[in-house]
């Protein structure tokens, strides 16, 4: 029983402080609109320093992850595979758009790595 509980605890903890990426734009788009939610599409490749520290690190925070989660339907977009589809130009990575899901109207938008009070700070901004 204790075994149980201490895996069940574990697993809540491991998926608790994650935000909700979704795996394709299409998908991510549709469940915004569905949700009245705003698009944050995260633009990064998977050599990346600055892109893997966002993600380990900075996107992992938990007040991050809960006030991303309750305000934006999330999807990273790896600029070499989904090239063909990337709906913004970019200049470096990692890259960070935020848009309106219905009209893909981009609200705002962030490039390059940041501490998390700076992340945090910008989401809580996009109008």
């Amino acid at each position: 029983m204790k075994l149980l509980l201490l895996i069940s605890t574990l697993t809540i903890s491991l998926f608790a402080g994650s935000i909700n990426f979704e795996k394709d734009l299409s998908t991510a788009k549709q469940k915004a609109i569905d949700s009245n939610k705003k698009l944050m599409i995260m633009y990064s490749t998977p050599t990346c320093p600055e892109c893997n520290y966002m993600k380990k690190k900075v996107l992992k925070d938990k007040e991050i992850v809960s006030f991303v989660n309750e305000n934006f339907v999330s999807v990273i977009m790896d600029i070499k595979e989904d090239e063909k589809i990337l709906p913004y130009k970019f200049i470096g990575i990692p890259t960070f758009y935020f848009s309106n899901a219905k009209t893909m109207e981009l609200l705002s938008k962030k490039i390059g790595g940041t501490r998390e009070k700076q992340f945090l700070q910008i989401v809580q901004n996009v109008k």
